[in-house]
């Protein structure tokens, strides 16, 4: 078991490589990165729409990979564990956004990517209660999981810091800083702490612009930091962006889309949020004809469980 200290979240390559959804054999390590990056996207995407600092979307993409250090993807939902720890991140970065916005920004998100209608999200609907509980939920199992320990600390501050120190330009700087954000997208978070990672993304930053840094001592022995691990830091960042652009992979049986109540369900959903909208626009009191089908059953849970 792998247990959470403050400021002190940090896997062994063995660890790593034997996460809960890899060590039950339900995916390969392949399928898990790629669901690792699908989900930090979301929350970089969704800070982005949000108007979020750098900080916050950093915040909870780090919280996102500790958590699927602990879970298995299989049985928790990506897209509602990126949307949780989006919301978490803006109370602990002390830029909180209502969550109406938060479940609009990651419902429309995901209507666009998957190609589904896009649908105004009714605030005095069922479907909209029911998303609102099972955020709220889907938080304070964050929080159960971190034992509330959730601090954070980034790799920015140091790549500026270290730069500034070695007197190096603009353009160096901004190339590090892009690839410190993008870093963010892999779980170097978990692996290694924010000054090795730091000195992993001046390394890559200042081959990809081919500017020398000093080597007499060598630059990065003045952070207390190893040529072997920042060389891996700069090797997952180049495999990172060799990739093609990460879809959704379905792996958990009950996931369900945002798009109807708790995330639609990903078969026949233009028919599902169909009639789901019927049911919103019928009069109070009227019984819906589609009220004993298994979709409003298929909620994922109810705010009576969320409570």
């Amino acid at each position: 078991m792998i247990y959470t200290a403050l400021d002190n979240f940090y896997l062994t390559d063995e660890q790593l490589a034997n996460t809960p959804s890899v060590a039950e054999g339900e995916i390969d390590a392949e399928t898990e990165f790629k669901l690792r990056v699908y989900g930090a996207e979301l929350i970089q995407e969704g800070g982005t729409l949000l108007k979020l600092p750098q900080a916050v979307m950093a915040t909870g993409q780090v919280l996102f990979h500790r958590y699927y250090c602990k879970k298995s993807f299989t049985k928790h939902a990506v897209k509602r564990v990126a949307c949780a720890c989006c919301w978490l991140a803006t109370k602990l970065e002390e830029n909180p956004r209502k969550i109406r916005d938060i479940l609009n920004v990651f419902l429309r998100m995901e209507c666009r990517r998957e190609n589904l209608p896009l649908e105004p999200l009714d605030y005095f609907s069922k479907r909209y209660d029911h998303l609102k509980h099972d955020l709220i939920k889907n938080e304070r199992l964050l929080l159960r999981e971190f034992g509330f320990i959730v601090h954070v600390e980034h790799p920015h501050k140091f790549v500026l810091n270290y730069l500034q120190m070695m007197g190096m330009g603009q353009e160096l700087m901004q190339e590090a800083w892009s690839l410190v954000n993008d870093s963010l997208r892999a779980p170097l978070c978990v692996r290694y702490n924010a000054e090795v990672v730091a000195c992993g993304v001046i390394h890559l930053a200042a081959r990809r612009l081919k500017i020398a840094l000093p080597e007499s001592p060598p630059w990065y022995s003045l952070f207390n930091v190893e040529e072997k691990d920042m060389e891996c830091v700069g090797r997952m960042l180049c495999g990172l962006y060799s990739m093609p652009k990460v879809e959704y992979i379905h792996v958990v049986s009950a996931d369900k889309p945002l798009s109807h109540c708790c995330f639609a369900d990903p078969e026949k959903p233009k028919e599902k949020i169909a009639a789901l909208a019927a049911a919103d626009a019928s009069p109070k009191g009227a019984e819906s004809p589609k009220a004993d089908t298994p979709m409003t059953d298929a909620t994922g849970a109810t705010p009576s469980e969320a409570g």
